[in-house]
């Protein structure tokens, strides 16, 4: 297995959590944001370690898919890494855009996650109280490192608890990846064609 970097899995935990996480508490709305991390955590590492012992890479990417479709608003989070460059593209473009973004984090997180099974993962206490923003904070400790991640949570005006960045070690996520599309549309010189057909490979590295 190719082992990637904390930086790409925390890119991969941060969709799984913004879009596996949700699933679980559909039928609760109102489900504390600290519980559905907490939750979460658990259902990835159960999983992870699953397809460790078994090695079905068939079903683990088959529950993965399951699990980030229903419950992933693609098209927005498309949206705003795009930035400025939404504007510019065609309906046809920022829908391939969508697909090949969501397929890109699929697959890769499918591939990446089962390298931090055996991570020690502590979830800081926190209160929510009527707060609409909440930020959760866990500590991952792998391979005697310990790395700070903090979750920004946002409650949206059905109720729910959506993810929507992630901070690791000070590195703010949701930055990087709009950066990575504003790097590459520049190397292209603004064409976000070969941004699209380009995208699998710079999201993997």
């Amino acid at each position: 297995m190719k082992k990637v970097g904390l930086m790409v899995f925390a890119q991969r935990f941060w969709l799984a959590l913004v879009l596996v996480g949700l699933s679980g508490f559909a039928q609760a709305q109102a489900a504390d944001p600290y519980d559905i991390v907490a939750d979460v955590t658990d259902q990835l590492v159960s999983a992870a370690r699953q397809y460790n012992d078994d090695g079905d890479k068939a079903t683990f990417d088959k529950k993965v898919l399951a699990a980030l479709e229903p419950v992933v608003a693609f098209d927005y989070i498309a949206h705003v890494v795009m930035g400025n460059y939404h504007d510019d593209a065609s309906d046809a473009q920022r829908q391939a855009f969508a697909e090949t973004f969501k397929t890109s984090l699929v697959e890769t997180y499918a591939k990446g996650i089962a390298t931090y099974a055996d991570s020690d993962i502590e979830l800081q206490p926190g209160e929510v109280g009527d707060k609409s923003r909440v930020t959760v904070e866990q500590q991952v400790r792998y391979q005697g490192a310990t790395h700070k991640l903090a979750y920004s949570m946002g409650k949206n005006r059905d109720g729910e608890w959506k993810l929507i960045n992630l901070v690791l070690n000070g590195a703010n996520l949701g930055n990087s990846m709009i950066s990575q599309f504003k790097q590459m549309a520049g190397k292209y010189d603004g064409d976000i064609d070969k941004v699209i057909a380009n995208w699998d490979g710079a999201s993997d590295s």
